[in-house]
């Protein structure tokens, strides 16, 4: 019995300090292994497409019109495309190519190709808007995400008032004619 103890000392006192030092989050349900959108929109997968940081932007002028703003990531090895955009919360207007190349990234904002704007918005700056992205050849995405003012770093996202563009007129010009006569020398 006596020789069993000092080879069983070792080895308790190993699994003590390995149970210790794993802590106590570590498993299935471990913080680190749970999705974290770093960012004020929000994330979501289905299959090989990943949304990133998905947020609408609506500017100060009571228009009731948003613009989205994300990145969507084709990480898979063919081809898709975005078929469909739709909102229960206001008409989506989704313009331009909307291919989604397989292992690039698409962006979409105000000034992108493709992008995407809501009109008739029956949500407020602060509350949460629900977006359904159909694809091609994954699953459709839904998600629920938050509407933003362009205040800050979102101020370049909604564009601003329309400046109308300065047409050129047809203006007299004055044409001087020298009627002096010339000085003798």
């Amino acid at each position: 019995m006596s020789r069993i103890r000092p080879v069983l000392t070792p080895v308790l006192v190993a699994l003590s300090l390995l149970m210790v030092t794993t802590g106590c989050a570590a498993g299935l349900n471990a913080q680190t292994l749970k999705p974290y959108a770093p960012a004020d929109g929000v994330m979501a997968n289905s299959g090989d497409i990943r949304i990133l940081n998905a947020l609408v932007v609506v500017a100060d002028d009571s228009s009731g019109t948003g613009v989205v703003s994300l990145t969507i990531v084709n990480r898979g090895k063919r081809d898709d495309s975005l078929t469909d955009l739709t909102s229960p919360d206001g008409t989506v207007d989704l313009t331009g190519r909307r291919d989604l190349p397989a292992g690039k990234a698409v962006r979409f904002g105000a000034t992108t190709e493709p992008s995407a704007t809501i009109s008739d918005l029956t949500k407020q700056p602060g509350e949460t808007i629900t977006l359904r992205f159909v694809f091609a050849r994954t699953n459709p995405i839904t998600l629920e995400t938050v509407i933003l003012p362009a205040t800050g770093a979102y101020t370049s996202i909604t564009p601003g008032p329309v400046t109308p563009a300065v047409e050129p007129t047809d203006t007299p010009t004055l044409e001087v004619i020298d009627t002096s006569s010339p000085s003798p020398t």
